[in-house]
């Protein structure tokens, strides 16, 4: 059926404002196999973990500036059932950075904006790399889809299809509602542009001179 959520981890030190934000209480039901309740709460190193089922309500802005202001954030989410994912990090009220898929856009599509961690340039190589060894826009997968996850895993060691720590069941005061989101930067790009609507891409790939260009002096 394939994976539909959206999860949001705070600092450790932020883990009490978050459960009096959203009025969370657990319910006394753990799982071992992964986030298995409508609302999954787990502790990571250094990370509280709230994991919501067949919903993009974590990824609400107001939701993520509000969390913010106790401390950093990163926010994820991933729909399978139309190969859609993205993630973020918020501090201080601000988004810092974002990263989406949108495949509407292109099977290459990378949306980014703000300041990226270090790990994206390799994780961003090595899906590439996947993709086309897979056959590329001919293969029968999305390698692509990763990119955000696997940068969100990179900062909490998280990834949502993967072994993990135990999870408690959490129930919430209020009813979570869908996300009203402001556009990470590039997901507008919709005339199938592949690689090219990855603004990362275009700077450090794409656009550059060819022989006669640098015989010229362009760099």
């Amino acid at each position: 059926m394939g994976y539909s959520l959206s999860w949001v981890a705070v600092e450790a030190s932020s883990e009490k404002a978050l459960f009096a934000h959203l009025g969370l209480q657990a319910t006394g039901e753990t799982s071992e196999d992964g986030p298995g309740f409508d609302l999954s709460g787990a502790r990571l190193p250094g990370w509280y973990l709230l994991v919501a089922d067949h919903t993009d309500a974590l990824v609400d802005e107001q939701l993520l500036k509000t969390l913010s202001g106790s401390g950093r954030v990163i926010a994820a989410m991933v729909e399978e059932h139309v190969m859609f994912s993205s993630a973020e990090e918020w501090r201080n009220g601000e988004r810092v950075w974002g990263a989406i898929h949108v495949p509407d856009a292109g099977l290459y599509h990378i949306g980014v904006e703000g300041g990226l961690p270090e790990a994206y340039a390799a994780i961003h190589q090595r899906q590439v790399a996947e993709q086309e060894k897979e056959g590329g826009q001919d293969a029968g997968v999305d390698h692509i889809i990763d990119i955000p996850l696997e940068l969100a895993a990179a900062i909490t060691g998280f990834r949502h299809d993967r072994s993990g720590p135990p999870f408690h069941e959490l129930e919430a005061e209020h009813e979570l509602n869908d996300a009203k989101q402001r556009p990470i930067d590039g997901a507008s790009c919709n005339k199938g542009l592949d690689r090219k609507a990855s603004k990362w891409y275009q700077e450090h790939h794409g656009n550059k001179p060819g022989l006669l260009g640098r015989l010229l002096g362009k760099r």
